[in-house]
C-alpha cells in the first residue's frame, strides 16, 4: 500500500554477530513478531488474596444500587432533552434601570429581633419608680417607653460582676407570684 514507509533496519553489526545477513535478520524479526501475535501471552500468576472473602450485599445495599442506577438513567435522559434556557437579565440591564451607586450602597436589611410579650407582677412602689425614671429621661431630652426603661435596667444588671449582682438582688424584696384574687 504505502511504498514510502520504510521499516527500521537492524543494526549492521548485530546481524554479522549472529552469523546472518542483514536481510535475513529483518525476516527473522518479522517472523518473531508474527509468532508472538499468534501465541497467547503468558500472564503472571494472580496473587492470592489474603483478606476475607467478599461478602454478599444485603437488601439495603441492593436497593441503594438499584436506585442509583435508576437515577443515573433518569439523569442521562434529562440531560439529553433540548429545551430553551431561561433568559437571565444581564448586568447592563440592571445598570440601565438603577445607577451603579444605588446598587452598591443598597445593603441587605438587618433583621429585626423577635419581640417577646410577657407579663409580670411587682409592688406599686417599684412600678411608680418606672414612671419617675421615664420623667427623668424626658427631662434629659431622651424620652423612653416603659419597656425601654426595663431593658436598660436589665443591661445595667448584666454589666455587673457576680458579687455586685448578688448584692443588688439581695436588696430586692421577694413577692408572691401569680395573679391576685378578685
Amino acid at each position: 500500500m504505502n511504498d514510502r514507509i520504510k521499516k527500521p533496519a537492524a543494526r549492521p553489526g548485530h546481524a554479522k554477530q549472529l552469523g546472518q545477513t542483514p536481510t535475513s535478520s529483518r525476516v527473522a524479526a518479522s517472523a518473531r513478531t508474527a509468532t508472538t501475535a499468534v501465541e497467547p501471552a503468558e500472564t503472571p500468576p494472580q496473587p492470592v488474596p489474603t483478606s476475607r472473602p467478599r461478602r454478599q450485599p444485603n437488601e439495603v445495599e441492593l436497593t441503594v444500587a438499584k436506585h442509583q442506577k435508576v437515577l443515573a438513567d433518569a439523569l442521562a435522559k434529562a440531560q439529553a432533552i433540548n429545551y430553551d434556557q431561561p433568559k437571565v437579565m444581564k448586568p447592563e440591564a440592571i445598570k440601565s434601570t438603577k445607577t451603579a451607586k444605588a446598587v452598591k450602597e443598597k445593603q441587605p436589611k438587618a433583621r429585626k429581633p423577635k419581640l417577646v410579650r410577657d407579663s409580670f407582677a411587682m409592688p406599686e412602689a417599684e412600678y411608680a419608680r418606672i414612671d419617675e425614671l421615664k420623667q427623668r429621661l424626658a427631662a434629659l431630652g431622651k424620652p423612653a417607653k416603659k419597656s425601654e426603661v426595663l431593658r436598660g435596667g436589665i443591661a445595667a444588671l448584666t454589666a455587673l460582676n457576680d458579687s455586685e449582682l448578688k448584692a443588688v438582688m439581695e436588696r430586692v424584696e421577694r413577692i408572691k407570684t401569680g395573679r391576685p384574687h378578685k
